[in-house]
C-alpha cells in the first residue's frame, strides 16, 4: 500500500534519494517480454482493423504532415483551424499534442479526431507529435523525441506560430511526456500551459501498490490491471532512478514545470490517485484528504477535474464500445464538457485571448 504518498513528493520542492529500478526474476522478465510484444502485435492489427472499418471522418485529417531533420522517422501532423485565413498572415497560438499508448503502442494518427476538433474549437494551430516506442526505445528516448521535434516545430518559419502563446497537452503516457519534455532546455519557460489527461506521473511506486491503493474497490475492472507491469518493464530500464523528474513528473519542482497546469483524472483509474496528489501539491492544497481531494478545484494557475464514473482512456475508447462499463455517449458527454473547461481555462492563462 502507498502510505501517505504526499510526504515524499517534491512538486513542493522537497528532495529524495534516488530509487533505482530493481532487476526482477528471469521468469517475470520473460513473461513481460513475450506478453508485451504479443500485445503490441495485436494492438497494431486492431488499430489497422479500426481504420479499415471506421475510415477517417471528413474534416478530421491533418492539414499537412511534416518530418523534421532532427527525427526524420517521426511524422508530425499539423492541423489548422477552419477559421484561419493565410492571406491575413495571422500568427496563431500553438497547442502541442502527445498521444498515449503506455509508451509502447499507437501513433499520432489516433488523436486526429481530437486534434482537428480542438483546432476548430479554439482557433489554435495544433501539432500532433510522434515518438519512438518501448521496449526498443525505453526512457528517456520518448521524452527527447518529443522535445526535439517540438523545438523544430516552434522554429519552423513556415508555420504561423505566436511563440508567446504555446501550450502542450497529452493523454495518459502522452501527458507524462508533455510534463517531462516541458522541463528540458528550449521548452522550459517557452511552454506557458499544460492540459494533462489521466497521466502516469509517478513511477516511484510499482503497479501492485497502485492497484492496492485505489480509493475505490467496487468499481469496474481496472483498465490497466493486466498491462501495467508489461509497460513498466518495457519503458523503465533496470537501474533507472524511478524518481527522476523527467520520468516521474511528480518529483519535479514547481519551477521546472509549465506555470499553468490543468490536470484531469478518471475516477476508476489506478493512476488517478497520483495525478490527484500531484495537482494538489502544486496548488498548495496538501491538507485536503480523502474525498476532499476528489472535489474539482481551480486555485491560481492550477486546475483539477475528476471525470466521475469514467475509466482510464475514457476519451479514446473505440466507437460503439463500452469502456469500463461506461457507454460511448456518456464518455463523449464527459469529455466534451472537460474540453470546454480546458478551452475556457486556456483563456485565463492568456495562451488564448
Amino acid at each position: 500500500m502507498i502510505e501517505n504518498p504526499d510526504k515524499d513528493k517534491i512538486a513542493m520542492g522537497k528532495s529524495l534519494p534516488p530509487l533505482p529500478k530493481e532487476r526482477l526474476s528471469f521468469l517475470h522478465r520473460l513473461n513481460c517480454f513475450l506478453q508485451l510484444w504479443l500485445f503490441k502485435a495485436l494492438a497494431a492489427l486492431y488499430f489497422l482493423y479500426l481504420r479499415l472499418v471506421n475510415p477517417p471522418q471528413p474534416g478530421t485529417q491533418p492539414t499537412l504532415t511534416k518530418r523534421y531533420a532532427c527525427r526524420p522517422t517521426l511524422e508530425t501532423r499539423i492541423f489548422y483551424p477552419r477559421s484561419y485565413n493565410p492571406a491575413q498572415r495571422q500568427l496563431l497560438p500553438l497547442y502541442l499534442n502527445i498521444h498515449g499508448g503506455g509508451f509502447a503502442l499507437g501513433d499520432a494518427t489516433g488523436d486526429d479526431p481530437f486534434c482537428s476538433a480542438w483546432a476548430n474549437r479554439t482557433g489554435m494551430l495544433v501539432v500532433s507529435l510522434n515518438y519512438r516506442k518501448a521496449p526498443l526505445h525505453p526512457f528517456p528516448t520518448a521524452t527527447f523525441d518529443v522535445a526535439e521535434v517540438a523545438k523544430c516545430v516552434v522554429a519552423d518559419d513556415s508555420l504561423p506560430i505566436d511563440q508567446s502563446r504555446i501550450a502542450i497537452g497529452g493523454f495518459s503516457a502522452g501527458g507524462n511526456l508533455a510534463l517531462s519534455a516541458s522541463q528540458l532546455p528550449g521548452l522550459k519557460g517557452l511552454i506557458k500551459a499544460a492540459v494533462i489527461y489521466y497521466p502516469i506521473v509517478d513511477f516511484g511506486h510499482p503497479p501492485n501498490e497502485k492497484l492496492d491503493s485505489r480509493p475505490y474497490k467496487g468499481g469496474p475492472k481496472e483498465t490497466l490491471e493486466s498491462t501495467a507491469w508489461l509497460l513498466d518493464w518495457g519503458y523503465v530500464s533496470v537501474g533507472q532512478n524511478r524518481r527522476d523528474p523527467l520520468l516521474s513528473p511528480m518529483y519535479a519542482g514547481r519551477g521546472e514545470l509549465p506555470p499553468w497546469i490543468y490536470m484531469i483524472g478518471a475516477q476508476w483509474d489506478m493512476l488517478r490517485l497520483e495525478t490527484q496528489q500531484m495537482i494538489h501539491g502544486l496548488a498548495g492544497l496538501e491538507d485536503r484528504v480523502g474525498v476532499q481531494q476528489e472535489e474539482d478545484f481551480e486555485v491560481g494557475r492550477y486546475k483539477w477535474t475528476l471525470a466521475r464514473g469514467c475509466p482510464h482512456g475514457f476519451t479514446h475508447a473505440s466507437p460503439g464500445r463500452k469502456k469500463g462499463g461506461v457507454s460511448r455517449r456518456k464518455r463523449e458527454e464527459v469529455a466534451q464538457g472537460i474540453y470546454e473547461e480546458a478551452h475556457e481555462w486556456l483563456k485565463k492563462s492568456q495562451v488564448l485571448s
